[in-house]
């Protein structure tokens, strides 16, 4: 950061202070030096109603309240008056906000050294606040938190684009963190055993622990509309490269053959991403943007897809879309780490040719749609809160 930069910031932080109240971190009297204490550092403060890795980090914080542990949650310039930041306060998680006690959240660290796990989520967390952290925790268990593995995303976005140059420096750059320095750390967080079994070839396994994300059926079956009373296609998208690729495939490729043969199916696409895509290219598409809650789409559409040709890690899109016994139609990609079976819980399709047909099929297909719906439950029992407070409990 330039020598402007940091002056720019400094005037802007020491001004949001002055209007605020905050003399100290927000629920830090909850603390209690008699329970374990675990740090959750994060480059950005988690948005759990936008992105399935913020949605699992609350889970896991959640969680870890529920087992008796103090939580202690951190992200760089967050104020107190950030909407996340209240919804923490009212879970009894201590936040680490600016403030003027500390000046950081190093000096804050030195006067509280009584830590007993740091859990950092995500590579760029863990670039920014390892070293710095464990000088003053020396005695702290570190676990990094991969959310899914990062160099193995770019390796695949490379294989579809490869002469994009910043593709290759980002793998790079990741590579290294993820097995160079991860496993420097005591334990490696992997989102599903399939990754677990990557990172086996750069850390000793014994260190490294499956947790997958967390889902459960939000409604019962009966309040999800029939195969008759739901319509149109759903995508839940971000900036995230993957999701953005995925859009340009659906149109460009997919819905095309689709929509030679039923021109009146819709599609809407729920998220940001038109920060990163100009959808007047996309003239035939929904964007619908951030939904504060997407539980209607969910109930009243009646099929998900999502046409991931690249990435990493569980899809957070597709267990939301069982929590509501939404048929799925999805890649090899989009499946990974799931345990899905093709036609059981999932339609799997590879090509825009096989992809556009499943789309048809489920459409048309009033048993197969009862099928895919009903076998929701099963798709959903390896993400179960009750397994995950087990691994944690055991860690």
């Amino acid at each position: 950061m330039g020598i402007l930069k940091k002056i720019k910031k400094y005037f802007k932080r020491k001004e949001k202070l002055n209007t605020l109240k905050t003399q100290d971190i927000v629920n830090i009297e909850l603390f209690d030096p008699s329970k374990k204490t675990i740090l959750f550092t994060s480059r950005d403060f988690p948005t759990h109603d936008k992105d399935s890795g913020s949605n699992r980090l609350k889970q896991i914080i959640l969680i870890y309240k529920q087992i008796g542990y103090n939580c202690i949650l951190f992200a760089p310039n967050v104020f107190e008056d950030n909407t996340y930041v209240k919804f923490y306060q009212e879970h009894q998680v201590i936040v680490f906000v600016e403030n003027k006690k500390y000046q950081n959240i190093y000096s804050f660290l030195s006067a509280y050294k009584n830590i007993d796990y740091v859990w950092f989520n995500g590579p760029l967390a863990l670039n920014l606040f390892y070293k710095k952290i464990k000088n003053i925790l020396p005695d702290a268990k570190f676990m990094y938190d991969m959310v899914d593995i990062h160099f193995l995303r770019y390796k695949r976005a490379i294989e579809i684009e490869p002469t994009r140059i910043s593709l290759k420096k980002n793998y790079k750059h990741f590579f290294h963190l993820e097995t160079v320095v991860a496993p420097w750390l005591d334990y490696i967080i992997a989102i599903s055993d399939k990754e677990k079994e990557v990172m086996s070839q750069y850390a000793a396994s014994s260190k490294i622990v499956t947790i997958s994300n967390i889902h459960y059926p939000k409604i019962d079956i009966a309040e999800k509309r029939s195969f008759n009373d739901s319509k149109g296609i759903i995508f839940i998208g971000s900036i995230h490269e993957p999701n953005i690729d995925a859009v340009k495939f659906l149109y460009e490729k997919i819905m095309p053959s689709v929509w030679k043969k039923n021109p009146d199916l819709e599609v809407s696409v729920i998220g940001n991403v038109a920060d990163k895509l100009d959808i007047k290219q996309y003239p035939k598409f929904k964007f619908l943007g951030f939904v504060e809650s997407i539980e209607e789409q969910f109930i009243n559409s009646k099929i998900m897809v999502a046409p991931l040709r690249f990435g990493a890690g569980v899809k957070g899109k597709i267990g939301q879309a069982f929590e509501y016994f939404l048929p799925v139609v999805t890649t090899d990609i989009g499946a990974e780490g799931m345990q899905l079976i093709n036609d059981k819980n999932v339609l799997i399709a590879n090509d825009e040719n096989t992809f556009a047909e499943a789309i048809l099929r489920l459409n048309d297909n009033e048993q197969l749609w009862n099928h895919l719906s009903k076998n929701s439950v099963d798709s959903l029992k390896s993400f179960s809160p009750e397994q995950v407070k087990e691994t944690l409990k055991n860690l």
